[in-house]
């Protein structure tokens, strides 16, 4: 949303099997319009782009071919089709970084003019998606959640140069999610390389740094939440939400236990991780296989609840929040029986049936929420959705769809500001409005 609120048996597995770890999430996690999607290498995600896809809305062709076509790494500077940016931030309402696809690397772009044009600012990235990326301005910023490495680590890169070269952060093995404001940068962190989808579960810590990445230490309190190895490799079972400097989220969830409640913890900071105090996941068991967190502010909370997904659809709840997740109140849903072990939601209607969110989408930005009534919905294989009313019920963006949003692969939806926000879909392009109201098609 807005860049911030208030403000898998063997001791190392082979090749062979990190490749297949990963390999699982990145196909629950990933699809492409119009192409077939491979998973290559160490889980690489490669968006390969097919011939006739329109270049003119995307790009010239001579950017095209001098982007894709060409030999080795991409030197900067190199125009990047809008088709080719798989995911985006904002800084301000001109200036934003990318991460593009380019067959099985994955470069870092930038743009000046809002996301009109793209250009590569390192074409050989410590890392590759689906590894996120977040900026505080246009000269700090983080990259983490690639691939794990051979030794089971997913680190935490650094930039001071507005990603032309990046440091890794001693901080680790297993970075899931990270939140800067300003200087002061947090990191949800496992302690257990992933070395085995079958290891127990991990402790987890929140590691701090107050100067922008260059040095970090635990926060004083520990939250009460454990990193699950089968779904930490890519499939992000931890989100980190700050909504100020001192209050943050953190929010865990796993796979279901046999006839159980799912593995489920949401807690809440309110001292700058001194203490952290557990808040209730009203997510049910049959739709635990998901969730995504967001808010407007420190109280303000939307949890989206998912339950397995299957041929493009997947069950829903949005549980809603007004006094920081110490009560919840059921908004709307998406209802099919058949994708909840034969659970109906209680509320049956509101939300999209068609499309993921997380952890088979990518990232944690599938939701944006501006204020108490009013957010943005992006689903994973599907449309962007908005409601005006707190979330009781959701329309797909007209607007969106008659610039051109083909609505069927993945992306996401970012704001900076009530009015100023786009949409991204790999394999698509861009879609920005200036107005919250209205989008077009951008390059």
């Amino acid at each position: 949303m807005f860049g911030h609120l208030d403000d898998p048996a063997p001791p190392v597995p082979d090749a062979r099997t990190l490749r297949a770890v990963v390999a699982r999430a990145a196909r629950l996690r990933r699809r492409r319009v119009g192409s077939a999607l491979a998973v290559v290498g160490a889980a690489a995600l490669a968006l390969g782009l097919v011939a006739g896809l329109s270049v003119g809305a995307t790009g010239s062709t001579s950017s095209v071919a001098a982007f894709d076509a060409r030999v080795g790494t991409v030197p900067p500077g190199t125009a990047v089709p809008q088709a080719d940016v798989a995911e985006v931030v904002f800084v301000d309402d001109a200036h934003g970084f990318a991460l593009a696809l380019r067959g099985e690397q994955t470069v870092l772009a930038a743009t000046d003019d809002a996301g009109r044009t793209w250009r590569v600012v390192s074409g050989r990235l410590p890392t590759s998606l689906p590894a996120q990326i977040e900026f505080v301005g246009t000269t700090h910023g983080y990259l983490w959640g690639g691939p794990p490495t051979p030794a089971g680590a997913v680190p935490v890169w650094r930039t001071t140069n507005g990603g032309r070269t990046w440091s890794r952060a001693a901080i680790g093995p297993v970075v899931s999610d990270v939140s800067a404001i300003g200087p002061d940068v947090w990191a949800v962190v496992g302690d257990c390389a992933l070395t085995t989808t079958t290891s127990p579960p991990c402790p987890v810590t929140v590691d701090v740094s107050l100067d922008g990445g260059a040095t970090w230490a635990p926060s004083a309190g520990s939250p009460a939440v454990v990193e699950d190895p089968e779904l930490s490799v890519g499939d992000q079972d931890l989100e980190l939400a700050r909504m100020s400097q001192a209050h943050a989220y953190v929010l865990a969830f796993g796979p279901l236990p046999a006839g159980g409640r799912p593995l489920g913890r949401l807690v809440y900071t309110a001292d700058a991780g001194r203490t952290w105090v557990g808040r209730a996941d009203p997510c049910p068991a049959a739709f635990g296989a998901g969730q995504q967190l967001a808010g407007s502010g420190t109280l303000d909370l939307w949890l989206v609840c998912g339950a397995e997904a299957n041929a493009g659809s997947q069950a829903k709840e949005l549980y809603r929040s007004e006094d920081g997740g110490r009560t919840w109140s059921l908004a709307s849903a998406a209802d099919a029986p058949v994708l909840s072990d034969g659970v109906s939601a209680t509320a049956g209607a509101g939300l999209p049936l068609r499309g993921y969110v997380s952890p088979y989408a990518l990232g944690h930005d599938a939701l944006a929420v501006l204020t108490p009534t009013q957010a943005w919905l992006f689903p994973d294989r599907s449309g962007v959705f908005a409601t005006t009313d707190g979330g009781g019920s959701w329309s797909e963006v007209a607007s969106l769809v008659g610039a051109g949003f083909v609505g069927d692969g993945s992306g996401n939806v970012v704001f900076v500001d009530a009015r100023h926000g786009w949409v991204c879909e790999a394999g698509t392009g861009l879609w920005r409005t200036t107005d919250g109201l209205h989008w077009q098609r951008l390059g």
